[in-house]
């Protein structure tokens, strides 16, 4: 059994993830884009289905050219954990931490620079 910070979940391609633990190999794209497209914007607080992968996109084309990948990897992280309401996110201890430590290791795999401030 591997020694590995907290528990795994199963991603859409079959791995297991621990997204406590991330690792630069086990980041999948089609496991991200299959996610985020699953997953609703504001809880779900909206007339019509938006998905993150959606708002990701809209991110990517608002951005300078040189940044289109950071922008539609910006929230890449919330496909491994959830996408939580900002206003509940920073009552959650280390969740911080946490999701920027994952989005490390994204942004390694796929070789941009993510700034903390991105503002979406």
């Amino acid at each position: 059994m591997e020694n590995r910070k907290g528990d795994w979940i199963a991603t859409y391609s079959g791995i297991k993830f621990w997204p406590l633990d991330p690792r630069v190999e086990e980041i999948n794209i089609e496991d991200i884009a299959h996610a985020l497209s699953n997953v609703c914007r504001f809880g779900g607080h909206v007339k019509e289905f938006y998905s993150v992968a959606q708002h990701s996109v809209y991110c990517s084309y608002y951005v300078e050219a040189k940044n289109a990948l950071a922008g539609l990897l910006h929230d890449a992280a919330e496909s491994y954990l959830a996408d939580i309401c900002r206003p509940i996110k920073k009552f959650i201890n280390n969740f911080q931490e946490i999701e920027d430590n994952l989005m490390e290791v994204i942004s390694k795999k796929f070789g941009f620079f993510l700034q903390k401030t991105f503002p979406y």
